[in-house]
């Protein structure tokens, strides 16, 4: 009992210097080895050792390693959940727009790529993967007949003109094929058989007043303005990977080369905004020879024929005092980028490239006078 007695006052003071250490260094460790932070982390911090950092740990009983890794992924994807907010909000109402475009998510990122060469790309595709917005399939254009995809133009045109649907016009005349293609297309958007019936009359309407009026046409931009309407309105599928009906305009322009070639294609008058597929500072022939030189350019340099490699080569081009068409209008005159490597240089070999130039330079020396 003496014994015990005498030896309670060294217990405690041992306790106590315990608890002082406890509550400097050693107890910032361990909480911080709790919170996830790595044992090299901790010596960092510290000004001590891996090592040393892990003794203390072991010495107090601090969390167990597997509960260390368990934090520390949490708190990693506590950070990436951040990060991808804050990458939605500064960039969630342009992919939004583009989407309703009808451009990809990998079409939309390359275009925030260009305008803002510090983003994270890895970051930008999760972000974008896991919002809500969605975006156009790449095979959307493959999805629908060509007759769908006019269909999607006659219905929007209808409705924009208020045209009370034509039922009986539309039984006899519409393709049994569209007819075949739309109605199950429709059914599982929970589109009703009354609205079903609505939208095939509306379409019969439209075809209809075309007959009657040669003048009758639609822009781009007011089908993608009222399909958007519709989508919101009817609400069509909307999950990731759907692919609504009517198409966006991206889509029916992919599939023919151009808006006013699917307007030509239906006997509806071209949209009077502007000419043919873009032409407005350049002619044919400057798309054409634009694309051949660039791969000119990029076989010499040993780069990829990229439509992003293009839009930086048009960078450098203006820095040397020529005027190239952007890559958005290069895809918008071809169709796709593809098309554009591809009918581009088989066009521009039959031309004489130094004529087209020496054409475009005359005419924006006249346009600066």
């Amino acid at each position: 009992m003496t014994c015990s007695r005498l030896s309670q006052p060294i217990l405690d003071e041992r306790t106590q210097v315990t608890a002082k250490t406890l509550s400097e260094r050693d107890a910032r460790i361990l909480d911080r080895y709790a919170e996830g932070n790595t044992l090299a982390e901790i010596g960092e911090r510290e000004g001590i050792t891996r090592e040393r950092a892990r003794q203390i740990v072991a010495k107090h009983g601090g969390a167990a390693a597997e509960e260390a890794r368990a934090a520390r992924k949490q708190a990693r994807e506590l950070a990436r959940a951040t990060q991808r907010e804050q990458f939605l909000a500064q960039h969630g109402n342009a992919a939004s727009a583009l989407s309703h475009q009808g451009f990809t998510r990998p079409e939309v990122i390359a275009r925030l790529a260009l305008l803002y060469p510090a983003i994270d790309l890895e970051l930008a595709e999760e972000s974008l993967r896991e919002s809500p917005i969605v975006f156009d399939q790449a095979n959307q254009a493959a999805t629908f007949s060509d007759a769908a995809l006019q269909a999607g133009i006659w219905y929007l045109l209808g409705s924009e003109l208020r045209l009370k649907p034509d039922h009986e016009w539309a039984a006899v005349n519409l393709s049994q094929e569209l007819l075949a293609e739309l109605a199950p297309l429709l059914s599982a958007a929970a589109v009703t058989p009354d609205e079903l019936a609505t939208i095939l009359g509306v379409i019969g309407a439209a075809q209809k007043r075309a007959l009657e009026d040669p003048a009758l046409t639609i822009t781009g931009g007011r089908y993608n303005e009222l399909r958007i309407e519709l989508l919101d309105a009817m609400g069509l599928p909307s999950a990731k990977g759907a692919k609504p009906w009517p198409p966006t305009r991206q889509t029916i322009s992919k599939r023919f080369s151009g808006w006013n070639d699917a307007l030509t294609s239906m006997g509806l008058a071209t949209a009077s905004r502007g000419r043919t597929k873009g032409l407005i500072a350049f002619s044919e022939d400057d798309y054409a020879v634009a694309i051949a030189d660039f791969v000119d350019d990029a076989n010499e340099s040993g780069i990829g024929h990229t439509f992003d490699a293009y839009d930086r080569w048009v960078l450098l081009r203006r820095d040397v005092g020529e005027r190239r068409p952007t890559g958005a209008s290069i895809r918008n005159f071809f169709g796709s980028w593809l098309s554009a490597l591809r009918d581009g240089t088989r066009i521009a070999a039959g031309l004489d490239r130094d004529a087209v130039r020496d054409a475009q330079t005359t005419a924006l020396d006249s346009e600066s006078d």
